[in-house]
Formats: structure tokens, sequence, C-alpha cells
């Protein structure tokens, strides 16, 4: 599974890393974190970095072993669940017309923090830049 916004990636790991909240259950209250005042620029920056590396590391070993992989984008998981798990039936040669799809167990951890942690990233990292892309 790879993630087209690695800043979005990274504040989310980052945000875990802080708070302990690693997942919640569908429909669990969220933990209440007083972590706002936590955001660290170079940490986040650490996290894209390492999870760029992570992925050319897999990509390397698929290659190097022939291995074609079905790439799962999260960004399209999250927006088609059902859809993504019949791409991954068919990728399996696994008939999906009698599999019912459960709805996602575990509810989405992004808040108005990390959101805050995305822009203020977004800004910083291109204060110096010429030319501002996002």
């Amino acid at each position: 599974m790879t993630r087209r916004n690695k800043v979005r990636l990274a504040v989310s790991w980052w945000r875990a890393i802080v708070s302990g909240e690693w997942h919640r259950k569908f429909g669990e209250k969220p933990q209440e974190h007083d972590i706002a005042e936590q955001y660290h620029f170079d940490a986040i920056k650490h996290l894209i970095f390492e999870s760029m590396m992570f992925e050319a590391a897999i990509e390397d070993f698929l290659t190097e072993s022939n291995i074609m992989p079905l790439t799962i984008v999260y960004e399209d998981f999250i927006q088609d669940n059902e859809g993504t798990v019949m791409r991954v039936l068919e990728f399996l040669d696994i008939p999906g017309d009698h599999v019912k799809i459960a709805p996602p167990a575990f509810d989405k951890l992004a808040d108005d923090v990390a959101e805050q942690w995305v822009q203020r990233f977004r800004e910083e990292s291109q204060r110096e830049w010429e030319n501002v892309r996002w």
C-alpha cells in the first residue's frame, strides 16, 4: 500500500507517535489528546523521508524478485473500500460474486490538529521557495 500525499502520511504517523493512538475501532469515542503544541517540523520531514526510503526498498526487492504486486493506494481505498477489495480478489483470481464486504472496522484518526500540522508543514517547507507548488 502506498499513499499519494506523503505529508499527510507523515503527519498521521507523527500524530500517532505523540498521542499513542494508532487506531480507533469504528464508533469508539475519540481519545482526548492535548497534542497541538507537539508539532515538530523535523520529525515530520524525517518521517516523509523514511516512508519514501521504505517504499523504494520494497520496490527494489519486488523488482529484483520479479514480483508484480498489486499496488493499493490509501486514498483510493478510503474512497472505495468495496471496490478496492474487489480489485484484490480479481488480482488473486478469486471470484468475488458471492463475497460480502464488511464496512471498515476502524475510524479515520485525522482531525483538526492533523490538518493544522499539514498546512503548517506545507507553509514552512515552501517559505523560501520562489514558486510555491502546494
